[in-house]
This record gives C-alpha cells, structure tokens and sequence, in this order.
C-alpha cells in the first residue's frame, strides 16, 4: 500500500534546501518540515564559556567542557540567544572556592541512527529519551529500516552505570507494516515501544525487559481482549508513563482531504487497555508532535500542534490541554511571541514537582517559553514568557533535587548549550539562567536536528542526573547520536 493510498501525509519539519515540492510528489509521510538550519558551514567545536550572573545558590558560574570525539580545530562565534549575555573566555572559575567547575562528557550511542533524504534522523525527539532501568543502567532505542517507507527494527542500547561506553544489546523486529518512528517508556524493567502499524491497521507494542533481553516480542494492542483496528489514515504515535505500572499511547487520524480529524488514545494501569477515547479537534485536521507528562493526580499534561485546512495549504496551532483519563480534554492555543510569528510545533512540556507546568513551542526560528502555576487553567497563561532567539530544538531536564534546566540547540550552527535555572520553583526566569556551552562532538552537532532527555515522560520517576542525548544536522550529522551527562 502507499502512503498516499493509505491517506496519510508528510510531517511538517521541512529543512533547508529540501524542496516541499520533493516531499509532496512522492507521497511520503516522514517528510521533514520547519527550517533545521542545514546553510550552515559545519564545525568541529570547542568551546568555553562565563555564565552571565545567577540568583541560585549554586554560585558556580563557569565552565570548561570536554569530549571523547577527535581533537577539533575551529571554534564558534557566540549564541544568538535572548536568555543572557554569555561571552566567550578561556579560563575556569568558581565563585565557591572549592567546587570544581562542571564537565560535560560525550559519549557515541551510535552512528547508524535512521535517516534519509526525505527524513531527517532527528524527526520526532518527543518519541524517545534517555530511559534508566531499576538496575541504574540507561538505555535508549533507535529505529532501523532501508528507507522511509519501512520501519524493521528496533535496536536496543545500553550503557550501565559503571561502563565508559554504549554497547548494542539486542534487536527485533517490527511486525511488517509499521513505517513512521515509534516510542517508547520503561515502566519497572520493561521497555515498551509503540507504533502504528498502517498496512494491517493495528496498534503495535513490543517490549523487552531490560533485566533479560532474551525476553522479548511484538504483538499487536488488545483492547478488552480483542485487537484494536486503527481507523485509516491513523498517525503520528506517542507514548508516557502515568504512574508505577501504568502508561499511555495516543496517535492521531488524519482527516480526509483536509477536513476534521480526532486524537485517540487508550491507556493501561497494569491490568489491560482501556478505551480507546476518541477525541474530535474542533474542525482541526490532526493532532501531532505530541509532548506530554503525567502528574501526580494520574491526568496527563500535553503540548502538541494542530494543523487546520487541506495540506500544505492551511495553518498551525500549538495547544495545551489536560487530559483526564476515560474523558475528553479541552484544548487551548498559545499565543505567538509575535503575531505574524508561525507556529511550528509543541517543543517539550514539563510539570515539575511542585505541580507548575512549564511549556516550550517553536515559531519561525524561535522558541517561546510559557508556564503555568499548580491549580491554575491555561486560558490566562498562553502568553510568552521568554523567547530563545536562533533555537530549533529546545528540551527541559530536572534531575532529582536539582532546578529545571533546558537543553537548547542554536539553529545557525552555534552550538548546543545548558540553561540551569536560578532556584526551583515558579516562572523561570530564563535571562538570569546559568548558561554552559557544550563542545560539538563533531561536524554537524553545531545545529542539532534532535536532543532527547531522560525525563518522568518516559521513566518512572525524576532524572538520576542531568542526562541528554543530540542526533547532528540534517545530512551532516544526522546518522549519529551522542550521549551528554553534566559530571
């Protein structure tokens, strides 16, 4: 069957010099869509950098960062960004006196990550993170097939919590028909991964427990014991955990020649799925590129985009909603931090401890930060709070016990950086933000495509550490991913 037989359409990340016109003649549905900054000439960095002055009570302000790639011999111009005023500096400082300054350490995954001409490897970093299973080992999953057209494999690495490197731990394959990325969580040792399987129209969830990997398999989502057909046109998968056992999978089903589509989702608590509920859009045609995380009440917190019209032809949203299990949630646009700014997409969600939620969404070569306190409704909290000029991929990490951080990747090729917050708790204020530049691992990582977190979306629990991976630049970078832990 082809994809435009099956009624579905590309995703909308488009990158530079990749024609939508390409996309759309040959029909696929992982054409990717928003500006990646692939212009850009590649680097080999090497970077340091002052923080601009904080209001934490970590008063350490600087860093040096190092990492395991050749030596390199360039170096990038300063960000771009609004968050402070970072500048460029050679020497190490702590304010403390005695703590050392941070290092960021970089670590391969692989250098065989799924990517093609019509997708870049980085399409879809909501779908997967960082996972640590009980044993303290991380592991992450990468997807494998000859072309877009074909998902076959998922491919398992693992890197325990005394090991210097990833290693390839096993891999299995899909059922036959499944093509778009898929997703995974770990709840307890197991490691689900979902995807929609558009041939024979089914939900698939495959598993392997990561205190045994010879335990393993896919099969197909029952739904009160019988297996759930996806409807046509069926989308743009994604999964999070609820709670201890419990989890969540949704997917979107692209409405017919422009007109309404639904969100779906069904959810499980250890004892089966449920559902599935069947969400209308308000005349929207989908629902994808879908961030989400649980809270502590069991409801799920959510950022995604819209699109509205006959594709390409139409235009975009990105919505927040709270979604309540068995029922059907209200979904609230967020406000442009300009008005003839265009949506591109939900960039991650994060609710914190406190039960704040904090929000970033990408607009036309920005990303706008958006917060809203414990108990409050979202309709008097759709308005910008920060702007992260030059940023493509932008995501929130919270190790236990530590401020929010957000891990952000300039657009032009000036690299990826850390933002530590100044204290936990309430808006960030992200211009005060401690700010650590992270050397490039190689040509390409200048201006990443993805970056991938370890988060409570796809674990139980908060972060052990700060932990993050970042997939390279479209067709420089892009077949590779390394791994980032803050020491």
């Amino acid at each position: 069957m082809t994809l435009a037989a099956a009624g579905l359409r590309p995703p909308r990340e488009t990158l530079a010099g990749l024609a939508a016109g390409a996309c759309l003649a040959v029909g696929l549905t992982a054409c990717p869509a928003g500006d990646a900054g692939t212009t850009d000439t590649p680097t080999t960095t090497t970077t340091t950098a002052t923080a601009p002055p904080s209001t934490s009570a970590d008063t350490t302000t600087t860093t040096s960062t190092t990492t395991t790639a050749a030596p390199t011999t360039t170096s990038d111009g300063p960000d771009a960004t609004t968050t402070g005023t970072a500048t460029t500096d050679t020497s190490t400082t702590s304010t403390t006196g005695t703590e050392p300054p941070p290092n960021v350490a970089l670590t391969l995954i692989t250098d065989d990550n799924r990517a093609y001409v019509e997708m870049h490897g980085g399409w879809g970093p909501h779908l997967r993170g960082l996972m640590r299973a009980p044993d303290g080992s991380l592991w992450f999953h990468v997807d494998a097939g000859e072309d877009v057209l074909h998902n076959r494999t998922i491919r398992y690495f693992r890197r325990g919590p005394d090991e210097p490197a990833w290693s390839l731990v096993a891999e299995q394959p899909h059922t036959d028909g499944v093509q778009q990325n898929a997703a995974s969580i770990l709840v307890g040792s197991m490691l689900y991964t979902y995807g929609v399987n558009i041939q024979q129209q089914f939900l698939e969830e495959c598993y392997l427990d990561t205190a045994d990997p010879a335990l393993r398999a896919c099969n197909a989502v029952l739904v009160s014991g019988n297996v759930y057909t996806t409807p046509p046109s069926s989308n743009y998968v994604g999964a999070a955990v609820l709670g201890p056992g419990a989890r969540v999978v949704w997917f979107t089903v692209v409405g017919a020649g422009g007109g309404p589509g639904q969100w779906i989702y069904t959810y499980n608590y250890g004892g089966g799925w449920n559902g599935p509920v069947q969400v209308d859009l308000g005349g929207a045609n989908d629902l994808g590129y879908v961030h989400a995380m649980a809270t502590p009440g069991g409801e799920l917190a959510l950022v995604g985009q819209t699109f509205t019209g006959n594709y390409p032809d139409g235009s975009y949203a990105a919505v927040v909603a709270d979604v309540t299990m068995g029922q059907v949630p209200k979904y609230m646009s967020l406000e442009p931090p300009d008005p003839a700014a265009q949506v591109q997409s939900g960039a991650d969600l994060f609710h914190d401890p406190a039960g704040d939620t904090h929000v970033l969404a990408y607009f036309d070569d920005v990303v706008a930060y958006y917060h809203r306190p414990a108990g409050a409704a979202w309709d008097t909290h759709t308005s910008p709070l920060h702007v992260f000029a030059d940023t493509y991929r932008a995501r929130f990490a919270r190790p236990a016990g530590a401020p929010l951080w957000l891990i952000r990747g300039s657009l032009s090729g000036q690299g990826v950086e850390l933002l530590r917050a100044p204290a936990p708790g309430g808006p960030v204020a992200w211009a005060d933000a401690e700010v650590l530049e992270v050397a490039s691992p190689g040509p390409g990582f200048a201006a990443p495509s993805a970056i991938y977190v370890e988060s409570p979306t796809y674990q139980q629990g908060q972060a052990g550490a700060l932990e993050f991976a970042v997939c390279g630049q479209y067709q420089v970078g892009d077949r590779s991913i390394w791994h980032g832990r803050l020491d």
